[in-house]
Formats: C-alpha cells, sequence, structure tokens
C-alpha cells in the first residue's frame, strides 16, 4: 500500500514539475507571425541570400578597378639553356689578319721584328677556319625578382558592365524571393492559426454537447423515477451521452495535434503552452467591394513571382549582350616596376639588382573559337523565350489563384450568414423539445435530435467561420498583402 502510494505522490510531482517547466506564452495572430519570422529557417536562409547579393554587387564593381598586386619569383636552372649566336670574333679579327698580310705559316715567325706567336699557344692558321656560329650560355643559375604590378582592362564588350548590371538585378531577385518566403511562411502560419482556433472550438462544442447531454441524462432520470419517462427514453438519453463522450476526445486530440504543428511552423520547443487570445469571427472585408478584375491587377502589380520572373528576363538580355560583345576586341593596359638580381649562388645583395620601369596595351581579337560565341548568342536566345512563356504560366497561375480564392471567400460569407440564423433556430427548437417533453408533449427522441441538431449546427457555424477566414487570408497572399 505504501509502494503503491509512493507511486501516486511521485506520479502527481512529476506531472507538476512538466507543468512548471512548460512555458506558457499568450498567443495571437500577429504574436504568431512575428514568431515564425523572427525563427523560421527558410526566411532566414532567404535573407542571406539578399546580403550575399549585395556583396556580389561589390565584387562586380571591382572589375571596373584597376587590380594591383605585388609579386616575388625566384628562379633556378639547373641546367642553363645554351643559344646559337654569330660568332661575332670571326667578323672582327678578319681586318687584323689581312693587315698583317695573310695567313701565319710557322710558330716563331716575325713581323717587324715583333714575334707574334709563341711555342706551345696552339696556333690558328687563318681566320677562315673560326666557326661562323657559337653556342653560349646567357644568365645565371639563380634568378630572384620583386615588384608591383597594375592591371586595368579598358574595353571588354561590355562584359563588364553587364556582369555589374546583372549583379544588381540580382539583389532585387532576392529581395524578392525574401519578400515570397515571408509571404508564403505568414500564409502557413495564419492556416496553421486559425485551424488551431477552429479544432478548439470544436473542443468548446463538444463539450457544450455533453453538458446538454448530461443535463438530459438527469432530467430523463427524474422522469424515471417518477415513473413520468419509460426505460427507453432512458436509454436513449445514456447512449447519447457515451456518444458524445468519444467525440469530446477526439476533438481534444486534434486541438492537440493542430497546437503540436503550429509550434513547429513558428519554431519553437514542442514544450511550449499557449493561451490564444484570439477566437473565429467574421469580419467583413473591404476585398468583397472590389471586383475580380481590380483584384487580379493588384496581383499583378504586388506579386512577388511577377517581380522575379521580368528581372530575370534582364538578366538574360544582359547575358545575351555579353554572349554578342564576347566577339569584340578586348584592350588591357599593364604597368609593372620590378627589380632582378641573378647569381649562381644564393648570396644576394642590393648591389645584384636592376630596377625595371614598363607599361604595356594588350589588344586581343577573337578570330575563331571553334563556333563556342555563336551557341552562347543562341542558348542566351533561347533562355529569353523561354523566360518569356514562363511569365505567362506564371501570370495564369496568379489569375486562377486570385479567383479561387475571391470565389471561396464569397461563398463562406454566404455560408456564415446562414449558419448564424440556424443556430438560432437550433437554440430555440431545443428548449421547444424540451420543455414539451417536460409537460409530456413530445418524446424523448425529439429532445435527442434537437439536441444533436443544434451540436451540428454549432460544428457548421465554425466550419464557415474557418473556410471563411482561411479564404480571406488566400486572398491576401494571392494579391501579397498578407
Amino acid at each position: 500500500m505504501r509502494v503503491k502510494l509512493s507511486f501516486i505522490l511521485l506520479l502527481i510531482f512529476g506531472v507538476f514539475m512538466t507543468q512548471m517547466s512548460a512555458e506558457v506564452i499568450e498567443l495571437d495572430l500577429e504574436k504568431a507571425r512575428s514568431m515564425a519570422l523572427q525563427n523560421n529557417p527558410t526566411v532566414k536562409l532567404a535573407r542571406e541570400g539578399v546580403k550575399k547579393a549585395k556583396a556580389q554587387v561589390t565584387e562586380a564593381r571591382s572589375g571596373f578597378m584597376p587590380q594591383i598586386n605585388a609579386f616575388s619569383n625566384l628562379q633556378h636552372s639547373w641546367d642553363l639553356q645554351e643559344n646559337k649566336i654569330p660568332n661575332f670574333l670571326k667578323s672582327s679579327l678578319a681586318p687584323t689578319y689581312t693587315q698583317v698580310g695573310g695567313a701565319l705559316k710557322t710558330v716563331g715567325q716575325k713581323i717587324d721584328d715583333q714575334e707574334l706567336i709563341q711555342e706551345g699557344q696552339g696556333m690558328i692558321n687563318s681566320v677562315d677556319m673560326m666557326p661562323d656560329y657559337l653556342q653560349m650560355a646567357f644568365g645565371l643559375e639563380n634568378v630572384f625578382s620583386y615588384g608591383v604590378q597594375l592591371q586595368q582592362p579598358l574595353f571588354t564588350g561590355g562584359s563588364l558592365l553587364n556582369s555589374y548590371k546583372i549583379s544588381k538585378i540580382s539583389v532585387d531577385i532576392a529581395e524578392a524571393e525574401l519578400e515570397n518566403s515571408r509571404q508564403s511562411l505568414i500564409k502557413r502560419v495564419t492556416s496553421n492559426y486559425y485551424n488551431t482556433l477552429f479544432a478548439k472550438s470544436a473542443v468548446s462544442v463538444s463539450k457544450a454537447a455533453v453538458k446538454s447531454a448530461r443535463e438530459n441524462l438527469e432530467q430523463v432520470q427524474k422522469f424515471y423515477d417518477q415513473e413520468k419517462a419509460s426505460k427507453l427514453d432512458l436509454l436513449r438519453a445514456e447512449v447519447q451521452l457515451a456518444n458524445l463522450k468519444p467525440n469530446l476526445l477526439s476533438a481534444k486530440n486534434r486541438l492537440e495535434m493542430s497546437i503540436s504543428q503550429l509550434t513547429t511552423t513558428l519554431g519553437l520547443d514542442e514544450e511550449m503552452e499557449f493561451v490564444f487570445k484570439d477566437s473565429l469571427k467574421y469580419k467583413q472585408s473591404p476585398y468583397l467591394d472590389k471586383s475580380l478584375k481590380e483584384l487580379i491587377e493588384l496581383a499583378t502589380r504586388n506579386r512577388p513571382e511577377m517581380n522575379i520572373i521580368e528581372n530575370r528576363k534582364d538578366i538574360v538580355s544582359k547575358q545575351l549582350a555579353m554572349a554578342r560583345g564576347s566577339r569584340l576586341p578586348s584592350l588591357n593596359l599593364s604597368t609593372s616596376y620590378q627589380y632582378q638580381g641573378m647569381r649562381n649562388d644564393f648570396d644576394f645583395n642590393s648591389d645584384d639588382f636592376n630596377k625595371s620601369f614598363s607599361t604595356s596595351l594588350s589588344l586581343s581579337i577573337p578570330l575563331f573559337n571553334g563556333f563556342k560565341k555563336h551557341s552562347q548568342v543562341q542558348q542566351a536566345k533561347v533562355q529569353l523565350n523561354q523566360t518569356r512563356e514562363q511569365k505567362s504560366s506564371t501570370l495564369d497561375g496568379i489569375k486562377l489563384e486570385v479567383k479561387n480564392a475571391y470565389l471561396s471567400m464569397q461563398e463562406a460569407e454566404e455560408k456564415v450568414s446562414t449558419q448564424e440564423l440556424t443556430i438560432k433556430q437550433a437554440k430555440e427548437a431545443l428548449r421547444l423539445a424540451k420543455l414539451m417533453y417536460a409537460e409530456g408533449a413530445s418524446t424523448q427522441l425529439d429532445v435527442l435530435n434537437a439536441n444533436l441538431s443544434l451540436k451540428q449546427a454549432r460544428m457548421n457555424y465554425q466550419q464557415s467561420l474557418l473556410e471563411y477566414n482561411l479564404a480571406l487570408a488566400d486572398l491576401k497572399k494571392a494579391i501579397n498583402e498578407l
């Protein structure tokens, strides 16, 4: 007995601690939207996309500016390259040979009492025997250079300018995608929030039906005890109450599921508990005073999808211009200021380096590239046509979305008006049925039917309110005013 009591106390303590640990949040629709926009990863990702697009504008703008780079280079030649050059010694010695009067024939021969060739030095008998070309290596094994280089594009066939314009258009696309993500998230939160309110109202309606059935059972029980009601009437009242209890449990379960789905959409933990400050209600929409044509025109102007399509069309047009411009020559300016030194070892010092300063203009003219440029132009033209078709398809989809939401809202508004009257009639019918049954003028079955009719009328009314508010949210989303 003590073990059982301890277990019960422990269970009660655990439930109490769970309730204490759960955070309670008072929630209305605007707060739910704000929390979702703050926590939702899709919107966060879209915000980062805008930042990235803005950074790409800065990157594209840098293409117009000069690029200045410092450089250094150390080169070691394992085998110096030899070049074949004309023998400049042969041409320079030929006049001297002629002046001394011919070929040198013997060792020790003298001219003007001066010995020209000493014994043991070797001898060239004739200048004509010298080679016409020499193999010589130029430079030293190690070459070290450092300096600064400036490069400035002067003409690129419009490539830099169009790239910059494309980057700016990409910012507009990223911002439109962010707005589209926001609208989609707000629509999802609104739908989940209204469905949760509907589930909450369904619980209230089920509780009211159970309460009414219990009161009816108590009344029938009194009549049965007084022998004013039959056993059949009592059984019917008991069966009705028994049937309504599972419906109440199902309504509570649906409410829990709706809250869980809303919690996930808001990006919150499951431990959260909500106190809902709103309830499903009817508020006449100003959009019902507008024509369908006006709403479609409004959607066409406001929808971010249309902005995205137009911007993508502009990007493709710029890409087409870039493809055509790639056929044009390109002109670049380059300036270099450097020091270079050479040694056979690595013991460089300041005396080993020589300064150089040069500027060059580079002109590149594309002549043939295997029809690559032509293919790029054709691809850009195809993409431009695809964008036009996509715009037409998107516009048709928006028109259909607006029309469906508008008609659904009109239909739901008519249902709301009808169901309000139906509830009043059902309440009056139940009151009369109870009164007549108490006076013995009607049967218990009339009371049960009236009670069921009132429950159904209340549920239909809540359903019509849900449909109206969801249709209104759909319409606001369709014209980008959610």
